[in-house]
């Protein structure tokens, strides 16, 4: 589904990514609309985002789908294996939209291109940082989906979070605890996490 894109430009250097076809992008509008795809379009944006290290770069006139009348989302990705993969089989859009709901919620600044609270009345449409959620996506299915697949309680999923660092409390230190079940966004992130891997695993259990 994924097209070689060579219309980005950062500073005087064209780069080359790989977006989806504006006829791929019309599918993808009508096979999600239930999940608040409202319709596609054309679109240029800048910013700096994932797409490019986060240094600033135009994009121009790349296949975008408009999600729940405030967020234009680029069909434009890092050729890279996790890009490829979200289109491997249909789950994996619904993941990029759970993870993408719970990333505007908590994340905005992660999520959204160039997000500012103080422009919310201003901005037409916030423009989310596809290729991130993309990444983002493939680190909880792939890098973890199997063992999350398999735990039964937050314990297990603390110890091994402690090593691999899926959900990162920012505390330093030897005896800190990398998950606190105690905090309220990480809870809620963990239980969007195995949402996401239920998704591929339907044997999950939701322990929280």
């Amino acid at each position: 589904m994924l097209q070689p894109f060579d219309r980005i430009l950062s500073g005087y250097d064209r780069l080359s990514e790989v977006a989806v076809s504006i006829e791929d992008c019309g599918k993808l509008y009508r096979k999600y609309q239930a999940l608040g795809v409202q319709e596609y379009r054309v679109w240029s944006y800048q910013g700096a985002s994932y797409l490019n290290h986060y240094l600033h770069c135009s994009v121009d006139r790349v296949p975008a789908l408009i999600y729940k009348n405030k967020y234009l989302i680029p069909l434009i990705f890092r050729a890279s294996r996790e890009s490829e993969a979200l289109f491997d089989a249909p789950y994996r859009m619904n993941g990029f939209f759970c993870l993408l709901d719970w990333m505007v919620e908590h994340r905005p600044k992660q999520a959204l291109i160039d997000y500012d609270k103080d422009k919310e009345k201003e901005v037409l449409y916030w423009v989310v940082d596809s290729a991130y959620i993309a990444f983002r996506l493939y680190e909880i299915m792939e890098g973890a989906g199997f063992p999350l697949s398999h735990f039964r309680s937050v314990d297990e999923f603390e110890k091994w979070n402690r090593i691999y660092s899926l959900i990162n409390s920012g505390r330093i230190g030897r005896h800190s605890r990398s998950f606190d079940e105690s905090n309220a966004e990480q809870l809620s992130e963990l239980q969007m996490i195995l949402n996401i891997v239920k998704l591929k695993y339907p044997k999950t259990t939701l322990f929280v």
